[in-house]
Protein backbone atom coordinates (compact mmCIF):
# COMPACT_ATOMS: atom_id res chain seq x y z
CA UNK A 1 0.00 0.00 0.00
CA UNK A 2 1.07 3.59 -0.70
CA UNK A 3 0.92 5.23 2.52
CA UNK A 4 1.47 9.33 3.43
CA UNK A 5 2.91 10.42 6.98
CA UNK A 6 2.38 13.17 7.51
CA UNK A 7 5.24 14.85 10.14
CA UNK A 8 7.70 12.34 8.99
CA UNK A 9 10.71 13.89 10.86
CA UNK A 10 9.17 14.08 14.33
CA UNK A 11 8.91 11.88 16.76
CA UNK A 12 6.45 9.12 15.94
CA UNK A 13 6.45 9.76 12.45
CA UNK A 14 9.92 9.29 11.62
CA UNK A 15 9.07 5.60 13.78
CA UNK A 16 6.06 5.22 11.71
CA UNK A 17 7.82 5.93 8.05
CA UNK A 18 10.43 3.21 9.42
CA UNK A 19 7.82 0.47 10.76
CA UNK A 20 5.93 1.20 7.19
CA UNK A 21 8.48 0.68 5.40
CA UNK A 22 9.63 -2.64 6.94
CA UNK A 23 6.41 -3.99 6.33
CA UNK A 24 7.07 -3.36 2.94
CA UNK A 25 4.86 -0.53 2.17
CA UNK A 26 5.53 2.39 -0.34
CA UNK A 27 6.07 5.96 2.07
CA UNK A 28 5.79 9.36 1.56
CA UNK A 29 7.17 11.76 4.15
CA UNK A 30 5.54 15.50 4.31
CA UNK A 31 7.64 17.54 6.74
CA UNK A 32 8.05 21.09 7.01
CA UNK A 33 11.37 23.25 5.57
CA UNK A 34 13.82 21.18 7.55
CA UNK A 35 16.55 23.73 9.53
CA UNK A 36 20.03 22.09 9.55
CA UNK A 37 19.71 20.12 13.17
CA UNK A 38 16.89 18.10 11.21
CA UNK A 39 18.87 17.73 8.14
CA UNK A 40 20.50 14.18 9.70
CA UNK A 41 16.89 12.80 9.79
CA UNK A 42 16.18 13.65 6.41
CA UNK A 43 18.95 11.55 5.17
CA UNK A 44 17.91 8.87 7.32
CA UNK A 45 14.62 8.69 5.63
CA UNK A 46 16.00 9.01 2.22
CA UNK A 47 18.27 5.58 2.90
CA UNK A 48 15.23 3.65 4.12
CA UNK A 49 13.65 4.02 1.24
CA UNK A 50 10.86 7.41 1.87
CA UNK A 51 9.98 9.63 -0.93
CA UNK A 52 9.87 13.46 0.97
CA UNK A 53 7.73 16.24 0.32
CA UNK A 54 8.37 19.68 1.95
CA UNK A 55 5.01 21.13 2.84
CA UNK A 56 2.95 22.92 5.39
CA UNK A 57 -0.85 22.16 6.44
CA UNK A 58 -1.25 25.92 5.52
CA UNK A 59 -0.25 25.26 2.15
CA UNK A 60 -3.16 23.43 0.48
CA UNK A 61 -1.18 23.26 -2.65
CA UNK A 62 1.75 21.05 -1.08
CA UNK A 63 -0.66 18.96 0.64
CA UNK A 64 -2.42 17.63 -2.60
CA UNK A 65 0.59 16.94 -4.03
CA UNK A 66 2.08 15.11 -1.60
CA UNK A 67 -1.17 13.07 -1.68
CA UNK A 68 -1.50 12.15 -5.33
CA UNK A 69 -1.51 8.53 -5.57
CA UNK A 70 -1.58 8.08 -1.74
CA UNK A 71 -3.98 5.48 -0.54
CA UNK A 72 -4.02 6.10 3.10
CA UNK A 73 -2.75 8.91 5.33
CA UNK A 74 -1.46 8.48 9.09
CA UNK A 75 -1.75 12.00 10.12
CA UNK A 76 0.79 12.82 12.93
CA UNK A 77 1.58 16.74 11.98
CA UNK A 78 0.55 18.27 15.16
CA UNK A 79 1.13 21.53 17.64
CA UNK A 80 2.21 19.27 21.06
CA UNK A 81 3.93 21.31 23.99
CA UNK A 82 4.89 24.60 22.29
CA UNK A 83 5.44 27.05 24.85
CA UNK A 84 5.20 31.26 24.55
CA UNK A 85 2.21 30.36 22.00
CA UNK A 86 -0.92 31.78 21.67
CA UNK A 87 -4.46 29.65 22.26
CA UNK A 88 -4.97 30.27 18.67
CA UNK A 89 -1.80 28.53 17.61
CA UNK A 90 -3.30 24.96 19.03
CA UNK A 91 -6.57 25.30 16.75
CA UNK A 92 -4.72 26.83 13.80
CA UNK A 93 -2.67 23.95 13.17
CA UNK A 94 -4.42 20.96 14.99
CA UNK A 95 -8.21 21.62 13.97
CA UNK A 96 -8.07 23.78 10.86
CA UNK A 97 -4.75 21.86 9.92
CA UNK A 98 -6.32 18.61 10.05
CA UNK A 99 -9.22 19.73 8.53
CA UNK A 100 -7.21 21.43 5.26
CA UNK A 101 -4.79 17.35 5.41
CA UNK A 102 -8.35 15.63 5.00
CA UNK A 103 -9.90 17.86 2.24
CA UNK A 104 -6.83 17.54 0.38
CA UNK A 105 -7.00 13.79 0.78
CA UNK A 106 -10.30 13.96 -0.04
CA UNK A 107 -9.36 15.46 -3.51
CA UNK A 108 -6.96 13.21 -4.20
CA UNK A 109 -8.81 10.21 -3.98
CA UNK A 110 -7.49 9.03 -0.53
CA UNK A 111 -9.30 5.94 0.74
CA UNK A 112 -8.22 6.43 4.76
CA UNK A 113 -7.22 8.76 6.92
CA UNK A 114 -5.70 7.60 10.21
CA UNK A 115 -5.72 10.49 12.97
CA UNK A 116 -3.39 10.69 15.61
CA UNK A 117 -5.57 12.24 18.58
CA UNK A 118 -4.51 11.49 22.20
CA UNK A 119 -5.63 9.38 24.66
CA UNK A 120 -4.79 13.11 27.47
CA UNK A 121 -8.59 14.01 26.62
CA UNK A 122 -9.98 11.77 28.88
CA UNK A 123 -8.26 13.93 31.56
CA UNK A 124 -5.13 13.61 33.68
CA UNK A 125 -6.76 12.15 36.74
CA UNK A 126 -9.34 9.80 36.15
CA UNK A 127 -10.50 6.71 38.49
CA UNK A 128 -10.33 3.06 37.33
CA UNK A 129 -9.51 1.70 33.82
CA UNK A 130 -10.65 4.03 31.10
CA UNK A 131 -11.79 3.03 27.78
CA UNK A 132 -12.80 4.21 24.17
CA UNK A 133 -16.70 4.99 25.67
CA UNK A 134 -15.52 6.85 28.59
CA UNK A 135 -16.48 10.68 28.32
CA UNK A 136 -14.01 13.32 27.37
CA UNK A 137 -12.44 15.47 29.95
CA UNK A 138 -9.55 17.80 28.05
CA UNK A 139 -7.64 19.67 30.37
CA UNK A 140 -5.43 22.00 28.28
CA UNK A 141 -5.80 23.95 25.15
CA UNK A 142 -3.64 20.99 23.28
CA UNK A 143 -6.19 17.99 24.12
CA UNK A 144 -8.89 20.67 23.66
CA UNK A 145 -7.51 20.99 19.88
CA UNK A 146 -7.48 17.03 19.43
CA UNK A 147 -11.18 16.48 20.55
CA UNK A 148 -12.24 19.35 18.10
CA UNK A 149 -9.95 17.67 15.41
CA UNK A 150 -11.39 14.79 16.16
CA UNK A 151 -14.81 16.15 15.23
CA UNK A 152 -13.31 17.38 12.05
CA UNK A 153 -12.24 13.84 11.36
CA UNK A 154 -15.17 12.34 11.51
CA UNK A 155 -17.45 14.87 9.65
CA UNK A 156 -15.43 14.85 6.90
CA UNK A 157 -15.31 11.42 6.53
CA UNK A 158 -18.91 11.36 6.32
CA UNK A 159 -19.21 13.57 3.79
CA UNK A 160 -16.91 12.52 1.24
CA UNK A 161 -17.20 9.40 1.48
CA UNK A 162 -13.46 8.52 2.74
CA UNK A 163 -12.85 5.87 5.35
CA UNK A 164 -11.28 6.97 8.92
CA UNK A 165 -9.74 5.52 11.62
CA UNK A 166 -8.53 7.09 15.16
CA UNK A 167 -5.83 6.22 17.26
CA UNK A 168 -5.17 7.38 21.03
CA UNK A 169 -1.71 7.09 21.93
CA UNK A 170 -1.36 6.99 25.72
CA UNK A 171 2.23 8.58 27.30
CA UNK A 172 4.64 7.84 24.17
CA UNK A 173 8.13 8.02 24.82
CA UNK A 174 11.15 5.88 23.32
CA UNK A 175 14.18 6.89 20.48
CA UNK A 176 14.73 10.44 19.93
CA UNK A 177 12.50 12.04 22.31
CA UNK A 178 13.30 15.37 23.16
CA UNK A 179 10.21 15.61 26.28
CA UNK A 180 12.17 12.81 28.46
CA UNK A 181 15.68 14.04 27.90
CA UNK A 182 15.59 16.29 30.73
CA UNK A 183 14.69 13.99 33.14
CA UNK A 184 17.15 10.83 31.86
CA UNK A 185 19.81 13.81 32.18
CA UNK A 186 18.72 14.79 35.66
CA UNK A 187 18.26 10.76 36.61
CA UNK A 188 21.52 10.22 35.27
CA UNK A 189 23.23 12.56 37.68
CA UNK A 190 20.75 11.88 40.78
CA UNK A 191 19.12 14.97 40.43
CA UNK A 192 15.56 14.11 39.45
CA UNK A 193 13.02 15.00 42.36
CA UNK A 194 10.08 12.44 43.43
CA UNK A 195 7.80 15.34 44.54
CA UNK A 196 4.95 13.59 46.90
CA UNK A 197 4.84 9.75 47.47
CA UNK A 198 4.61 8.78 43.52
CA UNK A 199 0.91 6.89 43.58
CA UNK A 200 -0.31 8.43 40.73
CA UNK A 201 -0.44 6.03 37.76
CA UNK A 202 1.61 6.60 34.19
CA UNK A 203 0.54 4.47 31.14
CA UNK A 204 3.68 4.97 28.79
CA UNK A 205 3.78 3.13 25.79
CA UNK A 206 6.78 2.60 23.38
CA UNK A 207 6.99 4.63 20.57
CA UNK A 208 7.38 1.78 18.26
CA UNK A 209 4.19 -0.04 19.72
CA UNK A 210 1.99 3.19 18.85
CA UNK A 211 3.98 2.74 15.37
CA UNK A 212 3.10 -0.43 14.22
CA UNK A 213 -0.86 0.19 15.40
CA UNK A 214 -0.99 3.00 13.02
CA UNK A 215 0.45 1.26 10.48
CA UNK A 216 -2.12 -1.41 10.98
CA UNK A 217 -4.83 1.22 11.30
CA UNK A 218 -4.07 2.12 7.95
CA UNK A 219 -4.44 -1.11 6.29
CA UNK A 220 -6.44 -3.35 7.62
CA UNK A 221 -10.14 -3.26 6.34
CA UNK A 222 -11.63 -3.49 9.83
CA UNK A 223 -9.94 -0.85 11.53
CA UNK A 224 -12.29 1.54 9.20
CA UNK A 225 -14.59 3.67 11.44
CA UNK A 226 -12.57 2.72 14.78
CA UNK A 227 -11.41 4.98 17.48
CA UNK A 228 -8.23 3.21 19.77
CA UNK A 229 -7.09 4.16 22.48
CA UNK A 230 -2.95 2.94 22.23
CA UNK A 231 -1.31 1.73 25.37
CA UNK A 232 1.67 0.23 26.81
CA UNK A 233 1.72 -3.50 28.63
CA UNK A 234 0.86 -1.67 32.16
CA UNK A 235 -0.16 1.10 33.86
CA UNK A 236 2.58 1.54 36.89
CA UNK A 237 2.70 4.08 39.75
CA UNK A 238 5.23 6.98 39.05
CA UNK A 239 7.59 5.71 41.81
CA UNK A 240 7.28 2.34 39.89
CA UNK A 241 8.45 4.11 36.55
CA UNK A 242 11.27 6.05 38.14
CA UNK A 243 12.73 2.86 39.84
CA UNK A 244 12.88 1.43 36.33
CA UNK A 245 14.39 4.65 35.45
CA UNK A 246 17.25 4.59 38.05
CA UNK A 247 17.88 0.85 37.32
CA UNK A 248 18.21 2.17 33.65
CA UNK A 249 20.95 4.45 34.38
CA UNK A 250 22.60 2.66 36.95
CA UNK A 251 21.71 5.09 39.66
CA UNK A 252 20.07 3.74 43.67
CA UNK A 253 17.52 6.49 43.06
CA UNK A 254 16.67 9.14 40.51
CA UNK A 255 17.18 12.10 43.09
CA UNK A 256 15.52 13.46 46.29
CA UNK A 257 11.86 12.16 47.46
CA UNK A 258 10.57 15.96 48.42
CA UNK A 259 6.95 16.88 49.95
CA UNK A 260 4.84 17.49 46.74
CA UNK A 261 2.20 20.68 48.33
CA UNK A 262 5.02 23.15 49.00
CA UNK A 263 6.23 22.67 45.16
CA UNK A 264 2.98 23.07 43.95
CA UNK A 265 2.48 26.45 46.22
CA UNK A 266 6.02 27.38 44.62
CA UNK A 267 4.85 26.48 40.96
CA UNK A 268 1.94 28.71 41.23
CA UNK A 269 3.40 31.99 42.58
CA UNK A 270 6.74 31.75 40.32
CA UNK A 271 4.20 31.31 37.63
CA UNK A 272 1.94 34.01 38.39
CA UNK A 273 5.02 36.18 39.59
CA UNK A 274 6.84 36.16 35.89
CA UNK A 275 3.61 36.87 33.90
CA UNK A 276 3.21 40.20 35.78
CA UNK A 277 6.81 41.23 34.38
CA UNK A 278 6.18 39.20 31.14
CA UNK A 279 9.30 36.47 31.59
CA UNK A 280 9.51 32.63 30.97
CA UNK A 281 8.69 30.90 34.37
CA UNK A 282 11.64 28.26 35.64
CA UNK A 283 8.63 26.37 37.34
CA UNK A 284 5.25 26.32 36.68
CA UNK A 285 1.47 24.62 37.52
CA UNK A 286 1.37 22.56 34.21
CA UNK A 287 5.20 21.38 34.95
CA UNK A 288 3.93 20.11 38.09
CA UNK A 289 1.04 17.48 36.46
CA UNK A 290 4.10 15.46 35.86
CA UNK A 291 3.31 14.38 39.99
CA UNK A 292 -0.65 14.66 40.21
CA UNK A 293 -1.36 12.54 36.75
CA UNK A 294 -3.40 9.35 37.77
CA UNK A 295 -4.50 7.39 34.62
CA UNK A 296 -4.75 3.69 33.34
CA UNK A 297 -6.07 2.78 29.81
CA UNK A 298 -7.83 0.07 28.34
CA UNK A 299 -6.52 -0.93 24.89
CA UNK A 300 -8.02 -3.73 24.13
CA UNK A 301 -10.22 -2.87 20.98
CA UNK A 302 -7.44 -1.96 19.54
CA UNK A 303 -6.09 -5.28 20.28
CA UNK A 304 -8.66 -7.02 18.86
CA UNK A 305 -9.35 -4.84 15.77
CA UNK A 306 -5.90 -4.51 14.79
CA UNK A 307 -4.43 -7.70 16.15
CA UNK A 308 -2.31 -5.75 17.48
CA UNK A 309 -0.50 -6.06 21.38
CA UNK A 310 2.02 -3.81 22.98
CA UNK A 311 5.30 -5.41 22.86
CA UNK A 312 7.75 -3.11 24.83
CA UNK A 313 8.15 -3.17 28.88
CA UNK A 314 9.35 0.03 30.40
CA UNK A 315 12.83 -1.52 31.06
CA UNK A 316 13.26 -2.58 27.49
CA UNK A 317 12.21 0.73 26.57
CA UNK A 318 13.90 2.91 28.60
CA UNK A 319 17.20 1.11 27.90
CA UNK A 320 16.67 1.94 24.27
CA UNK A 321 15.84 5.29 24.98
CA UNK A 322 19.07 5.92 26.56
CA UNK A 323 20.99 3.86 24.41
CA UNK A 324 19.65 6.43 21.44
CA UNK A 325 20.78 9.70 23.58
CA UNK A 326 23.73 8.18 24.07
CA UNK A 327 24.54 7.41 20.46
CA UNK A 328 24.22 11.64 19.74
CA UNK A 329 26.00 12.43 23.00
CA UNK A 330 22.79 13.55 24.62
CA UNK A 331 23.87 11.61 28.10
CA UNK A 332 26.79 10.39 28.95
Amino acid sequence: MRILITGGTGFIGRHTVKTALARGHRVAALHRPASPDKQHILRKLRTWGAELHVGELSDTQSLRSAMRGIESVCHFAAAFRESEVPDDYFIDVNVNGTRNAMEAAAQQGVRRFVYCSTAGIYGSTVPGVTNEAASVNPQNVYERSKVAAEKVVRELAEQNGMEYSIVRPAVVYGPHDHRLLKMFKSAAKGRFPLFGPGDGRRHMVYVGDVARAAVRAAVLPQAAGQEMIIAGPRAAPLREILGVLARTVNRPRCGPQLPLRPMLALAGMTEDLCRRFDVKPPIYRRRMDFYLNDAAFDCSRASRVLSWQPAIDLEEGFGRTLESYREVGWVQ
